[in-house]
């Protein structure tokens, strides 16, 4: 995840968070995102891995917004988005439609997910898997 060089918006500057604290709550906040992908949950909020990390909420809000530039559903919205990607040459998910990939990834609509995926690949899920799908074909043959 790319970090922002100003992590401290003015808007926070009466927060309390040090910046040192803010790095470690970045670290732990990635970490589980990585290790237990709580994304994958349509019901996931900001309410649900403050409690899981006990952190409070404002202080994550803060290092989502400050040290990674996002809000909240646009940070989680990127790890479902990946996950997309990896299901969909998966050859175990390769009779799976488009949107049940989608749910399967943490989306909870169809519409949401195929604009947040076109906003983000410049491709529409379709046109995604195919590229990938002929990507994954030239390579095996050239070997």
């Amino acid at each position: 995840m790319k970090e922002n060089k100003s992590a401290a918006e003015p808007k926070y500057e009466r927060s309390g968070l040090k910046e040192k604290d803010a790095r470690k709550y970045l670290e732990r906040l990635l970490k589980y995102m990585e290790e237990e992908k709580p994304y994958l949950d349509v019901d996931l909020s900001i309410h649900d891995i403050s409690a899981e990390l006990d952190i409070p909420r404002h202080y994550l809000t803060q290092v989502i917004n400050g040290l990674l530039g996002k809000n909240f559903y646009t940070f989680i919205n990127e790890y479902r988005i990946e996950e997309v990607k990896k299901l969909l040459v998966d050859e175990a998910y390769s009779k799976y439609t488009l949107t049940s990939i989608a749910f399967e990834a943490g989306f909870n609509s169809k519409s949401s997910f195929n604009s947040i995926f076109k906003k983000s690949t410049g491709m529409t899920p379709s046109q995604y898997k195919d590229s990938r799908l002929r990507d994954l074909d030239e390579s095996g043959n050239g070997s």
